[in-house]
């Protein structure tokens, strides 16, 4: 078994941080580079430009170094090789990250796996080795006669790893909703269903540092809002899940039992793939 791990962190986000930049080689009208940071999940929603078979980047600059070591791309994109890339001269010089394969199906998988791991919704994540950069961007070789990428969305940030989930531990629960109607013979009509995953983060943390990062991404950014990939076991990160946080409190605290601050912090899963 291995280590949750949590990405809420995104450079491409302009409201986390505004005085970045995201440019797209190509953005079709409605279908500017800044979709991919959105947050949104509609296969509606997207990046794309106007020229087919044709290399495109996509370039985001810090406001000063900044470090990542994930990378995801949602559900519903079309890309199969991307080219990750950082720098600190605007790629007079540039620093490879990876180039990668995607893989088209779905298998257990973990972060750490040479072509990253394909989710059971058809996302893909891919953690590597920290890196430091102003700069960095992916690049989208030619993909064919007739195609041009189309990317829904795009996170790459620092992930934080907690030391250890505590009980309970629960990671395939989900919400079963439908509107239903019965007849007088007991028969029940339902609208299509939706399932949405649902879950609570069991935190004990084993210092005050560990405090201060669950600060910084649960409350700092997770907390306000914005959507968290969920990584129970990095072993097993093709059932990693887009969640963001319900109504309600959040917050660490301290008790009797445990000297560190601890917790539970709810999640609920951001616009489920409909069945």
């Amino acid at each position: 078994m291995g280590l949750p791990c949590f990405l809420v962190e995104n450079h491409l986000n302009g409201l986390q941080f505004p005085l970045g930049t995201l440019v797209g080689s190509e953005e079709a009208a409605g279908h500017e580079a800044f979709h991919v940071a959105n947050g949104r999940r509609s296969p509606l929603d997207y990046w794309t430009g106007t020229s087919t078979n044709v290399e495109y980047t996509l370039t985001w600059t810090n406001d000063r170094v900044r470090a990542w070591n994930l990378v995801a791309l949602d559900r519903g994109h079309n890309l199969v090789r991307v080219i990750h890339e950082a720098s600190d001269d605007n790629f007079t010089t540039t620093q490879p990250v990876f180039d990668i394969t995607l893989p088209t199906a779905t298998a257990p998988g973990s972060l750490d796996d040479a072509f990253g791991v394909r989710t059971e919704e058809g996302a893909w994540l891919k953690r590597f080795p920290t890196r430091a950069a102003k700069y960095g961007r992916l690049r989208i070789p030619a993909m064919g006669a007739g195609i041009k990428p189309q990317v829904i969305g795009v996170w790459a940030g620092l992930a934080w790893t907690p030391p250890f989930l505590g009980f309970p531990y629960v990671v395939d629960q989900d919400d079963f909703t439908t509107e239903e109607t019965m007849s007088q013979a007991g028969w029940r009509g339902r609208t299509a269903p939706a399932i949405v995953r649902s879950g609570t983060l069991s935190l004990r943390l084993t210092s005050l540092f560990d405090y201060e990062l669950a600060r910084y991404h649960l409350q700092g950014h997770f907390g306000r809002g914005r959507p968290m990939w969920i990584v129970h076991d990095d072993a097993e990160a093709d059932r990693a899940v887009l969640a963001i946080r319900p109504q309600g409190r959040l917050g660490l605290g301290r008790d009797q039992g445990w000297f560190y601050p601890n917790g539970t912090v709810d999640w609920t899963e951001h616009e489920a793939l409909m069945s």
